[in-house]
């Protein structure tokens, strides 16, 4: 990284700031507003294709320069901090230490590239209190999944959840499945009744929700969760749920399913000096995002809420 392209990333901060302080009266009407990074992706090594992996430092810096000056209640990460070696933990985590708000991460399949003996770690590192979990902001509920859950990267090599998912893992290819790919995984049935009780719980208390994982359930491009069918069957039975957020596939994507949003949020990793990332704003009626760099603004409308 040099110090052109560093400057060109925090002027584009600088620039997006602006843009965002000038819309301040309509974020004031909103139900809650928060930052979002995915796919930082983290590596001390040298580019690989359109992968600059130690660009996402400086990157992150000018993400974070423009969250903390937005004064949001929180930033999420959706999963993918490193690429590979749990040095790279050290390395990047205080990239966010100036946000001035609290982080909420989500476990991401690179997050995984590390010894067999460091994998249970991560959960830790990365300041998770669990490998699945729920917070509330402002009325909110947020359910973060672990779609790794299920996977033949998360558990050291010859365990028994290893063997199962790596029969899993066997059996979707055998059925011709896009999805049957080594970087994808799923979660599992105790998972699944969790995420169940959590929507029931949130819709008797008349809460909207926001499910964030870190591998797609929507559009099925071979980047979905191993399981994504039977996750989507839960969301779709309760309608507090106010859209799916997850990254895991680069390009972004966004699909809106029996008026849920799943929207797939571009990685800060690619295209030297560009940056990717936003401000989420959640209304009654819209989901209104505000991008950065690849990352495009747009409005999406949302059902209202079954009372």
């Amino acid at each position: 990284m040099n110090r052109r392209r560093f400057l060109a990333l925090s002027s584009a901060a600088a620039s997006a700031t602006k843009v965002v302080a000038q819309s301040k009266p309509q974020a004031d009407n909103a139900l809650l507003s928060f930052g979002l990074v995915t796919d930082v992706q983290y590596a001390d090594a040298d580019p690989e294709g359109e992968r600059h992996f130690r660009e996402s430092i400086p990157k992150l810096h000018a993400a974070v320069a423009d969250l903390a000056l937005q004064k949001l209640p929180f930033t999420l990460h959706l999963g993918d901090l490193i690429d590979r070696d749990f040095s790279s933990f050290a390395a990047i985590l205080p990239g966010f230490a100036s946000l001035g708000h609290p982080l909420h991460q989500l476990l991401g399949n690179h997050d995984y590239t590390v010894a067999d003996a460091e994998k249970c770690r991560v959960v830790a590192t990365l300041g998770m209190s669990h490998d699945y979990y729920t917070f509330s902001a402002s009325g909110v509920r947020f359910v973060m999944l672990d779609t790794n859950d299920v996977s033949t990267y998360k558990h050291p090599q010859g365990s028994a959840p290893d063997e199962a998912a790596e029969a899993t893992l066997k059996q979707l290819a055998g059925g011709g499945s896009n999805n049957a790919q080594p970087w994808n995984g799923g979660v599992c049935a105790d998972q699944l009744a969790w995420l169940e009780k959590e929507l029931a719980a949130a819709g008797a208390a008349q809460e909207p929700v926001i499910v964030c994982g870190h591998h797609p359930l929507l559009p099925a491009t071979g980047h979905q969760a191993w399981n994504s069918g039977e996750i989507l069957a839960v969301i779709e039975r309760h309608a507090c749920v106010r859209a799916y957020l997850c990254g895991h596939n680069h390009a972004g994507a966004e699909v809106i399913a029996k008026g849920i949003p799943y929207i797939t949020f571009k990685s800060i990793l690619h295209e030297p000096g560009v940056t990717a990332f936003a401000v989420l704003r959640l209304f009654n009626d819209r989901l209104v995002i505000e991008g950065r760099g690849r990352e495009k603004s747009r409005v999406i409308p949302l059902p209202a809420m079954a009372s």
